[in-house]
């Protein structure tokens, strides 16, 4: 059994809560700053008129669409992480009478999922991680344009 005072659990349970929206924030950016460069890169190639001397920029879009793609992922493990802790935190808290079982929130959560059947199965982290990678096939296609 648990041994630690409510207050520290809850302490330990808010700080992954916070982690994971930190890492859920930075994967926001980082995807940000992709969208940036490629569209700078992206006016540079267009402005050079597609010469083939701007393939090396198509490629240079590539890796930082494949280089996002790889932190998306990597930051949705993250998050994924604080949020087991948390889920597991928050059974703790039960057991110590901390938080109540709460019989709605299932009956709330079915009728969320009766209302979006589809997209509760689109997972968010394959779409920030498929945009990233949308970057890179992008940025093969001006590298492409640019060879020929």
């Amino acid at each position: 059994m648990v041994t630690e005072a409510p207050d520290v659990v809850l302490a330990y349970w808010n700080e992954h809560r916070q982690q994971l929206r930190q890492s859920e924030n930075q994967r926001a950016t980082m995807t940000n700053f992709v969208l940036v460069i490629t569209a700078a890169l992206s006016g540079l190639i267009v402005q050079q008129k597609f010469a083939a001397a701007t393939v090396p920029l198509g490629l240079l879009i590539t890796l930082i669409g494949l280089f996002g793609a790889v932190i998306a992922a990597k930051y949705h493990e993250r998050a994924a992480y604080h949020l087991g802790q948390a889920r597991a935190l928050s059974v703790t808290l039960k057991d110590l009478g901390v938080l109540a079982e709460d019989a709605n929130i299932g009956d709330f959560r079915q009728r969320h999922y009766d209302a979006y059947p589809r997209l509760r199965r689109l997972r968010l982290h394959s779409l920030w991680t498929g945009l990233n990678v949308a970057v890179a096939a992008y940025g093969i296609a001006l590298a492409m344009v640019a060879l020929f």
